[in-house]
């Protein structure tokens, strides 16, 4: 029998412990969300519904994608 890794069972019962507060994490980006659309509400405020989605799904894309890049570039340095 091959032997139990640790990485594995923890990251098991991390997804499990986030499976159970999905609740809580689907609330927590939609703050994030609101924070970015009410934060930008004034530069938006001539742009219709579908453009302004758009417009804040790209920042949050943008952001996504930079702090993805930052972590991924750090962890090949190791």
């Amino acid at each position: 029998m091959p032997p139990i890794s640790m990485k594995k069972v923890l990251l098991a019962i991390l997804i499990v412990i986030g499976l159970s507060m999905i609740d809580v994490l689907v609330g927590f980006i939609h703050r994030i969300y609101e924070g970015i659309y009410d934060s930008l509400a004034p530069v938006m405020r001539n742009f219709s519904t579908d453009e302004r989605y758009v417009l804040v799904l790209m920042l949050g894309a943008l952001l996504y994608i930079s702090f993805y890049k930052l972590l991924y570039e750090r962890m090949k340095k190791r």
